[in-house]
């Protein structure tokens, strides 16, 4: 049986953290804004971060966040199954990226190397040190149902003692984030 722990919230005007409405950091309205003043609020020095797709920043915003309410630290490096969702895949930079091609452009690796979602869990699995199971499914919405069923299954199989995703989405300007960490009873 699993047991939620913590959650993080992150939408347009919408930031929460274990359900409590927090205030947004001082930003200039744009998701690239945004990401840079939570980057600054939490103090963090990961120059990777800025060569980050819009996508891998949210989910990495999001963990840090995370971190700070709950210590993660005291699991294994292989204990936390990452698993999250979305609908638009990595659609976003796929876009950037076909842009690029249809002007005839050399294409950017630093733009490839994001067109496939599940980029956002190898980028937080790097940053944390994290080797254990992951997984990024594409949904309509964020089945929360769902999305439980599964890491029940992983915990079950001896896959993982916790684990930590939700709903990652990123499509020009709109964005959302709904991040959870459930373990083991």
């Amino acid at each position: 049986m699993l047991k939620a722990i913590s959650s993080i919230v992150i939408k347009k005007d919408l930031f929460e953290i274990n359900g409590k409405s927090q205030p947004l950091p001082e930003n200039d309205g744009t998701l690239k804004g945004l990401m840079s003043a939570f980057y600054h609020s939490l103090n963090m020095s990961y120059p990777k971060f800025h060569k980050m797709d819009n996508l891998s920043k949210l989910g990495v915003i999001g963990v840090e966040l995370l971190k700070q309410e709950h210590d993660l630290e005291s699991y294994q490096d292989d204990a936390i199954a990452l698993h999250f969702q979305n609908a638009s895949a990595s659609l976003d930079t796929d876009w950037v990226h076909q842009q690029n091609i249809n002007e005839g452009k050399a294409a950017s690796p630093a733009n490839f190397v994001y067109t496939l979602p599940n980029i956002v869990l190898g980028e937080i699995a790097i940053r944390n040190k994290w080797y254990g199971e992951n997984l990024f499914t594409l949904a309509d919405q964020f089945d929360q149902d769902r999305w439980m069923k599964t890491n029940q299954v992983l915990v079950a199989q001896n896959k993982a003692e916790a684990v930590l995703g939700g709903w990652v989405e990123v499509l020009e300007e709109a964005f959302e984030l709904e991040l959870y960490f459930v373990a083991k009873e």
